[in-house]
């Protein structure tokens, strides 16, 4: 079966997720993918097989890299990822993947109130636009420019995806990748 983005601005971002978890991979750093994924109570867009819950074709997981399935939209949230990392040794955590202003944002905000260093791409999240819900829509873009905005000012390092790869070629600090 073929697995497609969710957003249309996800096909911007698979080069550079490829390149980050090249360059992690190459520097010893662990890569975790996380799925959300909800077992029963009748939720089909989110279970197994389904679509919208596994990775999309262009970014595939090498035996050694670490599938977590989470069934909230934070990575840490009734998961043992918080142990994985610890366990692994890792201080800083880098955030990529969709969707930028829920679970990667989600992701973050826990990740920072669990003290890791957090740095999240400012071009390697994507968004999706939201309908009008009584307030008038709003479009992936401005999703995608408010969650950076809070991110950085309240919660982590916000930063393009070329400058964390040339920092991790320089010096081979214990972060992990979390897409």
């Amino acid at each position: 079966m073929t697995y497609l983005p969710l957003y249309a601005d996800t096909v911007n971002i698979i080069g550079k997720i490829q390149e980050l978890t090249k360059t992690a991979k190459q520097s010893g750093m662990p890569v975790i993918y996380l799925r959300h994924v909800r077992r029963g109570g009748g939720n089909e867009r989110l279970k197994y097989g389904s679509w919208n819950v596994e990775l999309i074709d262009q970014i595939v997981p090498d035996e050694d890299d670490v599938i977590v399935d989470k069934p909230y939209f934070g990575g840490f949230s009734g998961t043992d990822l918080d142990v994985l990392l610890r366990g692994m040794g890792v201080e800083t955590i880098i955030i990529c993947g969709t969707v930028t202003n829920v679970c990667c944002e989600t992701t973050a905000r826990q990740a920072h109130e669990k003290e890791y260093k957090v740095i999240f791409l400012s071009d390697g999240t994507a968004a999706g636009d939201k309908p009008d819900m009584g307030w008038g829509p709003v479009s992936a873009e401005e999703n995608h420019r408010v969650a950076l905005t809070t991110l950085a000012t309240l919660f982590c390092q916000v930063s393009p995806t070329d400058q964390i790869i040339d920092e991790m070629k320089e010096k081979r600090e214990k972060k992990a990748i979390l897409s």
